[in-house]
C-alpha cells in the first residue's frame, strides 16, 4: 500500500481553506480514517508554525496512524540542502532568506528527506518552478522540483484523494 507525506500546506487546505469543520463533519470523518492508514505525520508538520492550534487538537485527538521524528532523518536532509548549495538555479538567498529550508522548523526539506528515505509519495499544493534556470537563479526551492530530482513522487491534493478513493 502506498503510504504519503502531507506538506503542511495541505493541512491548511483542510482546516481553513476547503473543509471547515462545521461546514463538512463528513470529510473530518473520512480524512480521520485516511491518515490513520495512509499518511506518515511527522513531528515538525505538526509543529511547524504554521498550523492553527484547533488542528493541532483535531489531531491529537484523532491521529493514531503511523508517525516519525524528523531528527532521525538529519543525514537524509542535510544532502537536500546540500544539493541545493551546490544547484546553480539556486541563489545563496535561498540557503539564508527567512523561509530557507535550513530553517530547523521548515517543513520542506526534511519531508524530501524522509519521503526518500521511506519510500513515501509527498502531497503538496506547491508547484513546479517552470522557470527555473541558471541565467535566474531561484531565492525558493519548491517541494516538487527538489523532490523529483531525488526521484521522490510529488502529486496534487486532488490526486491523492483519487488515488486513495475518498469521496465525500
Amino acid at each position: 500500500m502506498t503510504k504519503y507525506l502531507l506538506d503542511t500546506n495541505i493541512y491548511i487546505n483542510f482546516y481553513e481553506r476547503y473543509y471547515i469543520f462545521d461546514c463538512f463533519p463528513s470529510f473530518w470523518e473520512k480524512i480521520k480514517v485516511v491518515i490513520n492508514s495512509n499518511v506518515v505525520l511527522p513531528d515538525i508538520v505538526i509543529n511547524e508554525h504554521y498550523q492553527d492550534e484547533w488542528f493541532k487538537k483535531w489531531l491529537e485527538q484523532n491521529f493514531k496512524g503511523v508517525s516519525c521524528k524528523y531528527k532521525d532523518y538529519d543525514h537524509e536532509w542535510a544532502e537536500v540542502i546540500q544539493y541545493i548549495a551546490n544547484n546553480d538555479c539556486y541563489s545563496e538567498k535561498a540557503l539564508t532568506n527567512d523561509k530557507s529550508w535550513t530553517h530547523e522548523k521548515i517543513a520542506d526539506g526534511w519531508l524530501i528527506a524522509i519521503a526518500k528515505k521511506d519510500n513515501l509519495v509527498i502531497v503538496t499544493s506547491e508547484n513546479r518552478n517552470i522557470n527555473l534556470s541558471k541565467n535566474q537563479p531561484s531565492q525558493n526551492p519548491k517541494v516538487p522540483d527538489i523532490a523529483n530530482d531525488f526521484g521522490v513522487r510529488c502529486i496534487s491534493m486532488n490526486t491523492f484523494f483519487e488515488e486513495i478513493g475518498l469521496k465525500v
